[in-house]
């Protein structure tokens, strides 16, 4: 039940004013209102948070979830402490909070000790529960081997943007632990994951060993940060749980030095089915080097790649910040990365598709080794690139202007990925948007 909804639910009527105080349900606060796309004022937002956990009356709750994106640094940790408290009396399967921003501000909040918690409860503080998700909150990593050996039901770990995670052991027996997600959490050292059940992983963070120690099960990886550019780059390092992948995420959106040379051929992914790279990337800069991706998964059925350019601006601060090179991914030509087909190829989708040649030939490449097996061609070209750059030509108080400059941008990729379909075989199906 959100916030809203308590609203709704308390002008119905006198009888049923108060029914959302026993609610045993999901209780979802987030200080940003979608309908009117602005965030909630701090203090009131955590005065409407205070009201309704005081409030409610039941004996449990079984998802408790805390957006807030507009926390500051002169914050009572208190208040915060109470809400974790309120989710340990009330026994919650599922517990979200989320403190993080878009403009990289990290609020710094300390999860409670091992000893804070059990001073409330000298029991299993949270023994029912099944998904912990804990985004830009400080937690040790003590902490969270308490909650692995405390929480034998526990079936989705999420730590992102930690800064008190350093040497992390994901270990044990845990019989339910299926998804596991260890996020930005920048003073990282080591990480060990040793789970037989676990299925799905994302880890994006420093390159560090290997961490994938005993993980039979595990079919869906996501990968960024220079750990993502590790598996790329060096393949064979990575053999040990790679083979056994069937879907593969790699977010390409590390900036820095480039690499002066493309990385070898990927060792073959036998068992992969579906791909997805996300990628920053700069205007007409080939994307031929992913070929090799797509070669080393002779059964892929699906790729999909998501393009986000830097505008001038932003290509102009990059470069300020990384001594004058930036690291993307390699470039390759068309001649050292064709010469292939592809037998099961049946879905390309292109996500931030903006016109330029260098998509077109990288698609037609595509469309070329997976000629006999591909069905149908996806190609979308809505982004934030059109808005950035008529941001950056007229400002936001020229809204018509920048406005037009938009949608005549994005008229025009239309225009080149329906050149693109005249120039294929008729066959395979296009679809644009």
């Amino acid at each position: 039940m959100s916030l809203k909804d308590v609203v709704r639910t308390s002008v119905l009527s006198s009888r049923w004013r108060y029914l959302w105080m026993f609610t045993s349900g999901t209780l979802d606060f987030d200080d940003w209102n979608t309908s009117t796309r602005k965030i909630m004022k701090r203090e009131k937002f955590k005065a409407l948070v205070n009201r309704v956990l005081n409030l409610h009356q039941g004996s449990r709750v079984d998802n408790l979830v805390i957006r807030f994106t507009n926390l500051c640094y002169q914050f009572r940790t208190s208040e915060i402490d109470s809400w974790i408290y309120f989710a340990m009396r009330k026994k919650v399967k599922g517990f979200e909070l989320d403190f993080s921003v878009d403009d990289g501000f990290h609020c710094c909040y300390k999860f409670p000790s091992i000893e804070e918690l059990l001073l409330l409860s000298p029991s299993s503080a949270f023994g029912s529960l099944r998904c912990l998700k804990l985004v830009d909150v400080d937690i040790d990593d003590e902490v969270i081997r308490y909650f692995l050996a405390s929480c034998p039901y526990i079936e989705h770990l999420c730590i992102r943007d930690s800064d008190a995670t350093m040497n992390l052991e994901i270990v044990g027996p845990l019989p339910n632990l299926k998804k596991l997600e260890i996020s930005n959490c920048l003073n990282l050292r080591s990480l060990e994951i040793s789970s037989t059940n676990l299925v799905s992983c994302t880890y994006q963070g420093r390159k560090i060993s290997s961490p994938f120690k005993n993980t039979p099960n595990l079919t869906e990886l996501t990968l960024g940060g220079k750990f993502c550019h590790s598996f790329a780059y060096e393949p064979n390092k990575h053999s040990s749980y790679s083979d056994q992948l069937v879907k593969l995420v790699l977010n390409f959106q590390t900036v820095g030095r480039e690499r002066p040379i493309a990385s070898p051929d990927l060792h073959t992914l036998y068992f992969l089915e579906r791909l997805e790279l996300n990628i920053v990337s700069i205007g007409c800069r080939s994307l031929f080097f992913f070929t090799s991706l797509i070669k080393g998964s002779p059964n892929l059925r699906k790729f999909k790649i998501k393009i986000e350019y830097f505008t001038y601006s932003q290509q102009s601060t990059a470069l300020k910040l990384n001594g004058g090179r930036m690291e993307l991914f390699p470039e390759v030509t068309s001649a050292t990365t064709g010469g292939f087909h592809h037998k099961n190829l049946k879905v390309i989708e292109m996500c931030g598709y903006i016109g330029l040649r260098s998509e077109d030939e990288f698609i037609m490449q595509l469309i070329k080794v997976a000629a006999l097996s591909l069905d149908v061609v996806f190609i979308d070209t809505q982004t934030d690139y059109h808005f950035y750059c008529a941001k950056e030509s007229y400002g936001t108080n020229a809204l018509q202007r920048s406005s037009e400059l938009y949608d005549r941008q994005r008229r025009h990729a239309i225009c080149c990925a329906t050149d693109l379909k005249r120039k294929c075989i008729s066959q395979i199906k296009f679809v644009i948007t």
